[in-house]
C-alpha cells in the first residue's frame, strides 16, 4: 500500500507544488524568475543579485532556496543603432524537507531593447536553462525497517522503488513595454519608470520525475507583469503599485500591492558624482486559490548597492500550523556606481 502511496504523491507532486519553481517575493530581485525580456532593463551596465529565503521554518525544514543573478548591457548610446542588448546569468537552488527534496538550475537570458521613442522600449527576450532535481534517499524511513521500536536502516525498506536525479534542459522566452525617463525631473502623476510584459516558462514542459520510468512533466508557467513608479506632490517621494500574476497547471498565484521610495539624498548634477541614498518600504498581498500572505518589505539604498529584507506573514489555514510565520527573505544588489552620469548614454534615474 505505501509503494502505491508514494508513486501517487511523486505523480502529482508537480501540480500541486507549482512545479517546484523556485520562489521569492521580491519581485523586483528577480527577473529571471518574471521574464527574461526585461533583462538588463535598468540604469548602468552591471548588476549583481544574491537572494536568501527561509519559509515556513516554523514547521519543520522546509523550503530554503538561495539564488545569485548578473546582468550586462551593451551597445547603449549608439545613435544610429537604438537597439541595446543584455546578457543575464542566474543559478538557483531550493530544498525542502528531511528528505531534501530540491531543484537545482543554472541558466542564461539574452534580450534585445529596441527604442521606440526617446523613452519607449520594446523589450524581447529568450532563456535556457539546465536544472537537476532530486531527493536523498538516506532520511527515508519505511515500517519495515523497524525492528520493535528501533529503527534499523539496513533492513530492506520493501518497498522496490528505484530513485534518480533527474536532468531535464528548459526553455523559456518573454515579450515587454517598458517606459524609462532619464532624469529626476518628474512631473507629479507621471511615471518615472513603467513596465509591463507576459513571460511564458517551461515552453518545451520538460520531464521532472523522481522514480524511474515516471512520467511527470513539468506544465508551462504564463507570468504576466505590469509595474510603474510615479512622483508624489512632496519632492523626492514616490510610490510604486506592482502586480504580478502567474498561471500554472491548476494552480495560479496574484502578487500584489504597493512601495513608497523617499529618496534621502541624490547624486549631484553639476559634477555627475552619484552618492544616493533612499529607503523604500511597504506591502505585498499574495493570492493563491485562497488569500495566502501578507508581505512587508523595505530597500535600503546607498550608492551602488542595495539591501531587501521582507517577511511573508502567513495568513492562510496553514497558519494553524505555522502560527503566521511563513518567511524571512534577504537580498543584496549592486548596480555599477554610473559615477559620471553625465556622460553615461543611460543616467542614473529612481528605480526600485
Amino acid at each position: 500500500m505505501n509503494k502505491y502511496l508514494l508513486y501517487l504523491c511523486f505523480v502529482l507532486l508537480p501540480f500541486f507544488s507549482n512545479a517546484q519553481d523556485i520562489h521569492f517575493s521580491q519581485i523586483t530581485r528577480t527577473s529571471f524568475l518574471i521574464n527574461p525580456a526585461f533583462t538588463g532593463s535598468f540604469s548602468g551596465n552591471v548588476r549583481a543579485t544574491m537572494n536568501w529565503k527561509d519559509q515556513w521554518r516554523s514547521i519543520n525544514k522546509t523550503f530554503r532556496t538561495y539564488a545569485t543573478s548578473a546582468e550586462v548591457s551593451f551597445g547603449k548610446g549608439r545613435a544610429r543603432r537604438p537597439t541595446f542588448y543584455a546578457l543575464g546569468l542566474h543559478m538557483a537552488k531550493d530544498v525542502s524537507g528531511d528528505i531534501q527534496l530540491g531543484t537545482t538550475t543554472i541558466g542564461s537570458s539574452f534580450s534585445s531593447l529596441i527604442q521606440l521613442s526617446r523613452n519607449q522600449r520594446l523589450c524581447l527576450g529568450i532563456q535556457g536553462a539546465f536544472g537537476k532535481s532530486g531527493i536523498s534517499t538516506t532520511n527515508m524511513q519505511w515500517g519495515s525497517q523497524y525492528s520493535g521500536l528501533n529503527f534499523d536502516p539496513t533492513l530492506y525498506d520493501g518497498e522496490g522503488i528505484e530513485y534518480l536525479p533527474q536532468q531535464y534542459w528548459d526553455f523559456s522566452a518573454g515579450i515587454g513595454y517598458w517606459y524609462h525617463k532619464n532624469d529626476r525631473n518628474v512631473i507629479f502623476g507621471a511615471p518615472q519608470d513603467a513596465r509591463i510584459g507576459l513571460a511564458v516558462y517551461h515552453i518545451n514542459r520538460p520531464e521532472n520525475s523522481f522514480v524511474v520510468n515516471g512520467n511527470s512533466r513539468v506544465p508551462m508557467r504564463a507570468v504576466f507583469h505590469a509595474s510603474a513608479l510615479f512622483g508624489t506632490p512632496l519632492t523626492n517621494l514616490y510610490w510604486f503599485p506592482n502586480l504580478t500574476a502567474e498561471f500554472q497547471g491548476p494552480q495560479n498565484e496574484f502578487l500584489f500591492g504597493a512601495l513608497m521610495k523617499y529618496v534621502i539624498k541624490s547624486g549631484s548634477r553639476m559634477t555627475g558624482m552619484t552618492t544616493d541614498m533612499s529607503v523604500a518600504g511597504g506591502l505585498n498581498f499574495r493570492v493563491n486559490n485562497v488569500f495566502d500572505a501578507i508581505v512587508p518589505q523595505v530597500f535600503f539604498d546607498f550608492q551602488a548597492f542595495s539591501v531587501g529584507m521582507s517577511y511573508d506573514i502567513n495568513v492562510s489555514g496553514l497558519n494553524a500550523a505555522s502560527s503566521y510565520r511563513g518567511g524571512f527573505e534577504l537580498s543584496l544588489r549592486f548596480t555599477n556606481p554610473d559615477r559620471y552620469t553625465h556622460r553615461n548614454p543611460q543616467r542614473r534615474a529612481v528605480s526600485i
